[in-house]
């Protein structure tokens, strides 16, 4: 646990403080909003992938953590990690559900490899 905590001038509750977590940077508990709109975010966690123009990004995670979730909300108040993807769509994964994108990214490696392989066959000596 933290002794840090920081206090948020919400509209529906006014000011409330609460514990804030090591890992957040702070980005997204502004005065102003909401309560249930206060979340804590860790620093962005870039995937890249060489490319003819150099690195890009593949996807981004970061730890996320919603203090006051709506009751409807996939991972209340848990920690987690917020991927997004080429979609550029937002998912929330778990401890597990983490591990299973990486099981997914690593097979998606390896149908890469076949198709350089078969390009490979196809042209000689490549196209670079």
């Amino acid at each position: 646990m933290t002794d840090r905590t920081v206090t948020v001038v919400t509209t529906d509750h006014g000011p409330i403080t609460i514990p804030e977590p090591p890992w957040c940077t702070g980005t997204y508990h502004p005065d102003g909003g909401a309560r249930a709109e206060i979340s804590h975010s860790g620093p962005v966690i870039d995937v890249l992938v060489g490319t003819e123009r150099g690195p890009q990004r593949l996807a981004e995670l970061l730890l996320w953590q919603v203090p006051f979730p709506a009751p409807d909300e996939a991972h209340r108040d848990a920690v987690h990690v917020v991927v997004q993807l080429l979609d550029g769509h937002h998912y929330g994964y778990d401890a597990p559900a983490l591990e299973a994108l990486a099981v997914d990214l690593t097979e998606a490696a390896a149908k890469v490899r076949r198709v350089a392989r078969r390009l490979a066959a196809e042209v000689p000596g490549g196209n670079r």
